[in-house]
C-alpha cells in the first residue's frame, strides 16, 4: 500500500556554494535535510536535501548548457532495506527554448542502499529563452520490499540570464563611393556585453585577404588578443573575462592591401563590387555572431 506521512523534521546542516554556468561563485545558501516518515514510526525515513526551499538553484545563460546536481536522497530505512527511487519532474513552467532532463525521469529507478545518499543529476540546455526565474516541481517515487511512497520534494529553481551579446560598428572609413586601386583605411569596433554570470569569453573573427591589419593601431579595452595568418586572411582570437553587466570593446584598424604584380603593384580593390570587412565576430561556444560590415567599391569601374 502506498504510504505518505507529512514531513516531520527539518535540520540545518551546513552551507552550500552555488555555482553558475560559467563555473564561477554566485552565493552561499543554507542547506536543510527534509526527513519524511514512510513507515508508522520515525526511526526509519527517507530524506532529501533542500537549499532555502529548493532542491537546487540552476543559474544558466541564454544560448548555453549546464549539467547540475538536481536532488540528493537519503535512505534511512532498516539496515538491510534497499529503496528504489525515481523522479518525475514537471517542466510545464519552463519557457520555450529550454530543454531539461533529470536522471531517472524515464522511470528507470536508482537503487539506494540503507544508510546511503545518492545525488540525481540533471542537464539543461537554453536557447533564446526569455530571461527570468522558473520552478520545476519534482515528485519522488520510492519502492522497497513491502512498501512504496510518493513524496513531493522541494522544486528546482531555474534562473535564466540574458548572457553575452556582441555587435560590430564602423568607427571610420568609407562605406560607399570607394575608387578602385587606391589606399583606403577603416576602424572597426567589436563590442561585447555580458548580461549573465561572470564569463571567460573567446571572440573569433576573420579579416579577409583584401585587407591588412594595422597591429600598432589595434587595441582592446580588456583581455588579450592575437591575429594569425591563414593564407591571405587574418584570424582574430580575443580572450576577455567579463563580470555580470560588464562590457568591453576592441578597435581594429585595417587597410586595403598592396598587391604585387610583376615589377609593379596596385592597391586592392582591383574590381568593383561589395567587400566584407569581416566575417562576423563570434562568441565561441555560444553560436552568437555579430553583424558583418560591408563596403562598396564603385568608382573607376570603367577602367577595369
Amino acid at each position: 500500500m502506498r504510504k505518505l506521512i507529512p514531513v516531520i523534521l527539518l535540520l540545518l546542516l551546513s552551507s552550500l556554494i552555488v555555482i553558475g554556468s560559467s563555473g564561477t561563485f554566485v552565493y552561499f545558501n543554507a542547506e536543510r535535510e527534509v526527513k519524511v516518515a514512510v513507515v508508522p514510526h520515525d526511526e526509519e525515513y527517507l530524506s532529501f536535501m533542500c537549499y532555502n526551499g529548493y532542491a537546487a538553484t540552476v543559474i544558466v545563460d541564454q544560448n548555453s548548457e549546464l549539467t547540475f546536481d538536481a536532488l540528493t536522497i537519503g535512505n534511512y530505512l532498516n539496515e538491510l532495506e534497499t529503496v528504489n527511487i525515481w523522479l518525475d519532474p514537471d517542466y510545464s513552467n519552463l519557457p520555450s527554448g529550454v530543454e531539461m532532463w533529470i536522471e531517472s525521469e524515464d522511470g528507470v529507478p536508482k537503487p539506494i542502499a540503507s544508510q546511503e545518499y545518492y545525488t540525481f543529476w540533471g542537464n539543461i540546455s537554453v536557447g533564446n529563452a526569455d530571461p527570468g526565474t522558473y520552478e520545476v516541481p519534482i515528485t519522488l517515487y520510492a519502492t522497497w520490499d513491502g512498501g512504496d511512497a510518493v513524496i513531493e520534494t522541494c522544486p528546482i529553481r531555474v534562473k535564466i540570464l540574458s548572457g553575452p551579446k556582441i555587435e560590430k560598428v564602423l568607427l571610420s572609413g568609407n562605406e560607399t563611393n570607394i575608387p578602385l586601386k587606391t589606399y583606403q583605411e577603416w576602424v572597426l569596433q567589436i563590442n561585447v556585453t555580458n548580461g549573465g554570470t561572470a564569463q571567460n569569453l573567446t571572440i573569433e573573427d576573420i579579416i579577409p585577404g583584401e585587407f591588412d591589419v594595422n597591429l600598432t593601431r589595434t587595441n582592446a579595452s580588456k583581455g588579450t588578443y592575437n591575429f594569425t595568418r591563414h593564407g591571405k586572411s587574418d584570424h582574430l582570437e580575443w580572450n576577455v573575462e567579463l563580470g555580470p553587466g560588464e562590457n568591453a570593446h576592441m578597435n581594429i584598424t585595417i587597410s586595403t592591401r598592396w598587391v604585387e604584380t610583376g615589377k609593379d603593384g596596385k592597391w586592392e580593390f582591383t574590381s568593383c563590387g561589395n567587400y566584407s570587412l569581416n566575417k562576423g565576430a563570434e562568441i565561441v561556444g555560444y553560436g552568437i555572431v555579430s553583424n558583418s560590415l560591408t563596403v562598396e567599391a564603385n568608382i573607376g569601374c570603367e577602367d577595369e
